[in-house]
């Protein structure tokens, strides 16, 4: 046995599989970020649908509100279409209250006038019966005197 058959030797027995401390490590982490991985992905897409039916009811919110807010706005127009009927209508009413009350304080001038007129004429008429009464009178004391 030289020191060649040393060198050629063949293993008496078969490598033993141990485990490397770093192997362990890498293959927790390996599955610790597999597992994170699986649980930021269920996260996710939870998040998204969750997301997804917001976005929805958000938009039937949004259509059903827009909706009422038409309704309302239908209504509000419509009152003020009937609002401005009234207000034309009270307006007419009222032109030809003024009118009127023109008219009635017109005649009331005319009339009082007319008034005035016959008054100043009674006046008149009543100073000539007076007048008249006194030519009578003095026309009657005339004949009683010629008569004794």
């Amino acid at each position: 046995m030289g020191a060649g058959e040393d060198e050629m030797q063949i293993p008496k027995r078969a490598a033993k599989f141990e485990w490397n401390l770093n192997t362990v490590i890498q293959l927790i982490t390996l599955a610790v970020m597999l597992a994170g991985g699986v649980k930021v992905w269920s996260d996710t897409t939870r998040d998204v649908d969750d997301l997804k039916g917001w976005r929805t009811g958000h938009e039937v919110l949004h259509k059903e509100r827009l909706a009422e807010v038409k309704g309302i706005e239908a209504s509000y127009n419509e009152r003020l279409k009937v609002g401005e009927a009234k207000d034309n209508e009270f307006d007419r009413k009222l032109d030809n209250l003024v009118y009127r009350v023109t008219v009635a304080e017109q005649s009331a001038v005319t009339v009082s006038s007319a008034i005035r007129d016959l008054q100043v004429g009674q006046n008149k008429q009543g100073s000539d019966l007076q007048v008249v009464k006194e030519i009578l009178q003095r026309m009657e004391a005339a004949q009683r005197k010629a008569a004794n």
